[in-house]
């Protein structure tokens, strides 16, 4: 191989890196407003959605609000835990390998939201909210203290300025709730 051959394919290997790196790598667009964005949503079906912060926050306000289950929430904790907010149900649970203690828990803690009224505002309960102190990673069968109770509009005002305040991107999703009950807790890969 002659020196006009080996600067020929260093310049191409080049360009090509360069060009990945500028495509691939860039950020994606909020599919509303446009702007660029490293957050995504994950919608009831597992779809993946950019969206930017605010317009972030706005779908998720919109889809847990209108889900028509029980949910149990761990506050998230974004300074240990900082890049998703996953929902679960106890089937994901099962296929995420977490023990049947872990399952059973979650279930029992869904059980009894039932009969339960909202903590600040009075209306029938339909969360079972834990603090991040209540939850040892990753074991919901540790989580002994009681949940305090609220429903789904109040449960909003509560997270919502935990989702709105951290630093990092939602790189690995903020999940909406799925058909079916289940658990909001924090990314744990």
């Amino acid at each position: 191989m002659d020196i006009l051959t080996g600067i020929i394919i260093v310049l191409v290997v080049g360009v090509a890196i360069w060009a990945f790196i500028k495509f691939a790598l860039k950020p994606a667009k909020c599919a509303v407003c446009g702007s660029d964005t490293k957050d995504i949503y994950r919608d009831e079906k597992d779809n993946i959605i950019s969206f930017c912060k605010n317009h972030l926050l706005e779908r998720w306000e919109k889809d847990f609000t209108s889900s028509n289950y029980d949910i149990m929430i761990i506050e998230p904790d974004f300074v240990h835990y900082p890049y998703g907010y996953l929902y679960a149900t106890v089937d994901k649970l099962k296929e995420w390998q977490y023990t049947k203690e872990d399952q059973g828990n979650v279930s029992n803690i869904l059980d009894n939201i039932k009969g339960k009224v909202c903590k600040k505002c009075g209306s029938r309960a339909t969360v079972a909210y834990f603090n991040k102190e209540d939850y040892e990673f990753p074991h919901f069968r540790k989580i002994s203290s009681m949940p305090v109770y609220f429903c789904k509009n109040c449960a909003v005002k509560k997270v919502e300025p935990f989702l709105r305040d951290s630093s990092k991107d939602f790189v690995e999703g903020l999940y909406a709730p799925t058909n079916d009950r289940g658990v909001y807790h924090i990314q744990e890969f």
